[in-house]
């Protein structure tokens, strides 16, 4: 943009509707200072995770930053692995990620209680031990302990074979 009196690059750009009619102005410097706008001396100094943070806490709200610690204990996902991938890991993921997926499901669902079906078998306190086998399988692999890793894949066939 060029200022629309000297054809300067412009640096200050007002807008305002009056009457339903909106009006743009653009001006360099020393022209808005001509036009008798009163300019700071110098942009305001703001360190970029200050900016970050600021633009987080507006457009995702301040729950995120603590949100985003939370593992967990069962399966190993964290939350911020749920909100890019838009699964979660395990049932116990409703209760420790509740204060992030309630509202979410409010958006989405328009309700936070279940009123659909429920399973024909319901979820047992021995899926638990199940869950940590497969999280740990996951991190064996992930850290290219292979050994590991078929040594947890047999226990998780064992199980799935007492089914």
């Amino acid at each position: 943009m060029t200022c629309q009196r000297c054809h300067e690059e412009a640096a200050v750009h007002l807008t305002e509707t009056v009457d339903g009619r909106r009006r743009e102005l653009h001006l360099c410097v020393p022209c808005a200072r001509e036009a008798g706008l009163s300019l700071p001396a110098s942009p305001p100094k703001l360190g970029l995770d200050q900016v970050v943070q600021g633009l987080i806490v507006a457009h995702v709200g301040e729950l995120v930053g603590e949100l985003a610690e939370l593992t967990c204990p069962d399966c190993g996902v964290r939350f911020m692995e749920f909100r890019t991938l838009g699964r979660l890991g395990c049932p116990t993921d409703y209760q420790v990620f509740a204060r992030g997926l309630l509202p979410l499901l409010g958006r989405s669902q328009g309700a936070t209680r279940h009123v659909g079906k429920s399973p024909r078998r319901p979820s047992v306190a021995s899926d638990r031990p199940r869950l940590r086998l497969r999280s740990e399988f996951r991190a064996a692999i992930a850290l290219e302990d292979y050994e590991r890793a078929a040594s947890l894949r047999d226990q998780l066939r064992s199980k799935d074979a007492d089914r």
